[in-house]
């Protein structure tokens, strides 16, 4: 699929509705623009990309803290109270 976006004088673009219904973006989101080693550019939803690099960075953390069911982390966090 390809879209085609006008930039104005001032620099803005609107983004057509299909790419903003699929990336779920609504007034007052941010984007985040990737690069890769080609100088292509891709663009995301600045939101949920920290959300999924949040998820991917603590994938693994309460197994390794020691978290097992609710009960390790209703213990852990009156621990840390």
């Amino acid at each position: 699929m390809i879209e085609i976006a006008k930039i104005s004088q001032q620099g803005q673009v609107t983004i057509p509705v299909e790419i903003r219904k699929k990336l779920d973006l609504r007034p007052g989101d941010k984007l985040a623009f990737l690069s890769d080693e080609n100088g292509c550019y891709l663009i995301a939803n600045a939101s949920l990309l920290a959300l999924k690099v949040a998820q991917d960075e603590f994938q693994g953390a309460a197994e390794e803290g020691g978290v097992k069911d609710e009960g390790d982390l209703l213990r852990l966090i009156k621990e840390s109270r």
